[in-house]
């Protein structure tokens, strides 16, 4: 299977486009996909268009939008499936277009949905939804083939050599550990009401007082990390936490009980709560009967490592492509000569109309003239 993977190229330290290429290489070697990366940010790096902007520019023919879908069409004309992996950039009146399999990815339900998912997602054949919470809403948009598709973790998220004998015999001297940000008002509450409780923990990310931990420290300090509590802005679980804590040997306690029981089994491979005042009581029952602790840490990292690794994932979303391409046979459209006709046929009534309103303001400029003409001669 030849698939085309578009990605989102946005501002961070390291360069997005050598990460997703690495990573898209290991997939390649371990699989028999020929995988291709399609950065899908317009001057990249840069941020994503919201969908009003989108909207707007295919509307008004943007010189620069239609450019850049010509090239991609032609680009997907070699290829099976199109992975639209971050989900952005692609007006849903071109994606229909496409003459592949198409895929819609998306990992910012519910938070983003009005602006990202929700206009869009149902112009695809398939969408894969990293928020297993948010499947039903996708049915509700109108999408017929929805599946979850997990976020796993990366080859660089966690060290390979850790074992199982580590995990249940070895030493981690910090209690409790917890990496993200503090600043967004739906989870801050939460958060301060645990760490009042476990104010020793160690707490990394934007908005706490440590700042923020390098890449290069998370991997060694997770694998010192006992207790791992994950917090979530609404729905999920949605998160790298959600599989990284467990590949590191941490015992995670996460929220969102309900559908985090879907991805691992509660009270084995993880432990889950719904409030904080559970998640508090829970932390204080692991942090004194330690070889229960151990062994849902041992039992989550075995499930992670088998079932959420990056070639695990990626087989994942090959695997609901195939069923859903049996189940919802469609016919290969022509391509890019269809497609960029079309393109260039809106280009060209793009051009009619600006040609008519020019003619148009001409038009009444010279009426304008006539009119005071008439006004002069009498």
């Amino acid at each position: 299977m030849k698939i085309l993977l578009g990605y989102y190229y946005y501002p961070y330290p390291f360069d997005i486009k050598k990460w997703v290429d690495r990573w898209l290489l290991r997939v390649q070697n371990a699989t028999r996909h020929e995988i291709q990366s399609y950065c899908l940010t317009l001057n990249p790096p840069g941020r994503r268009l919201t969908w009003k902007d989108l909207d707007a520019r295919w509307k008004r023919g943007d010189k620069e939008l239609l450019s850049f879908y010509e090239n991609m069409a032609k680009t997907a004309d070699d290829f099976d499936v199109f992975i639209n992996w971050n989900g952005i950039n692609l007006h849903p009146d071109f994606v229909r277009q496409l003459p592949v399999f198409k895929v819609y990815g998306c990992f910012d339900d519910p938070e983003q949905s009005e602006d990202l998912s929700k206009p869009v997602a149902a112009s695809y054949d398939l969408c894969l939804v990293g928020n297993i919470a948010e499947i039903d809403t996708y049915h509700s948009w109108g999408v017929d083939n929805v599946e979850f598709w997990p976020m796993g973790f990366f080859e660089d998220d966690y060290n390979p050599a850790l074992t199982k004998e580590d995990i249940l015999n070895g030493t981690r001297d910090t209690d409790i550990s917890l990496i993200c940000e503090r600043e967004n008002p739906w989870r801050t509450q939460r958060l301060d009401a645990y760490v009042r409780a476990f104010p020793d923990g160690s707490y990394y990310g934007k908005g706490w007082p440590n700042g923020f931990l390098p890449e290069s420290n998370k991997v060694p300090f997770y694998q010192r990390t006992k207790i791992g509590p994950n917090f979530h802005n609404s729905t999920g679980p949605i998160n790298f936490r959600t599989y990284v804590l467990p590949a590191n040997g941490v015992m995670q306690l996460c929220d969102n009980k309900r559908y985090l029981g879907k991805i691992f089994e509660l009270n084995k491979e993880v432990a889950g709560f719904d409030s904080v005042e559970e998640a508090i009581d829970l932390t204080k029952y692991y942090l004194s009967h330690d070889d229960e602790r151990r062994a849902i840490a041992a039992a989550g990292w075995e499930k992670a490592c088998k079932e959420y690794n990056e070639i695990a994932v990626f087989e994942k979303a090959v695997d609901a492509i195939k069923r859903t391409m049996i189940n919802s046979p469609s016919e290969k459209k022509p391509g890019p000569i269809r497609l960029c006709s079309a393109i260039r046929f809106k280009r060209l009534k793009t051009v009619h109309r600006r040609i008519w309103h020019s003619m148009k303001s001409a038009v009444n400029l010279l009426k304008g003239c006539f009119r005071a003409w008439n006004r002069t001669g009498r």
